[in-house]
């Protein structure tokens, strides 16, 4: 009986109920000759009535992958690295380029136009998800 109410108990923890988010129209742009840095991008929404607040991402093919944003200074837009960001319920969060994306930096190699590769969003409640993102590359794309 011990056992039985141990393996309810962990099939109800709060780790089960965490907020997932539905991620769409994932891309990752292939790195161009001699760049060893790229940009990813999706279309993020929470359709939970909990906020979510994704604190970092992670991918096997950098060396770094990080949260980032494009900013307007004056006159100068400026990237810089985010320590989360928040996605509240209901919300939907767009990464796009001059706005939210995810860096990757330091590829471990060449990001061809039509592979896919996963990235992996961690959430502050300590639970992740793992997206495929589709590789596109302008010159190639139609």
């Amino acid at each position: 009986m011990k056992k039985v109410i141990a393996s309810l108990l962990l099939a109800v923890s709060p780790l089960a109920f965490s907020a997932q988010l539905d991620i769409s129209r994932t891309n990752l742009k292939a790195n161009t000759p001699g760049s060893d840095n790229t940009a990813a991008y999706m279309l993020v929404e929470n359709l939970t009535d909990k906020d979510v607040r994704i604190v970092s991402a992670a991918s096997d093919v950098a060396e770094f992958t990080e949260l980032h944003s494009h900013r307007m200074d004056g006159d100068r837009m400026i990237m810089r690295q985010e320590k989360y960001i928040d996605v509240d319920a209901g919300e939907t969060v767009r990464f796009v380029p001059n706005g939210y994306h995810i860096m990757l930096i330091n590829l471990k190699k060449r990001m061809k136009h039509g592979e896919v590769e996963d990235i992996t969003l961690i959430y502050d409640d300590g639970t992740s998800q793992t997206v495929p993102f589709t590789v596109i590359d302008p010159r190639k794309a139609g």
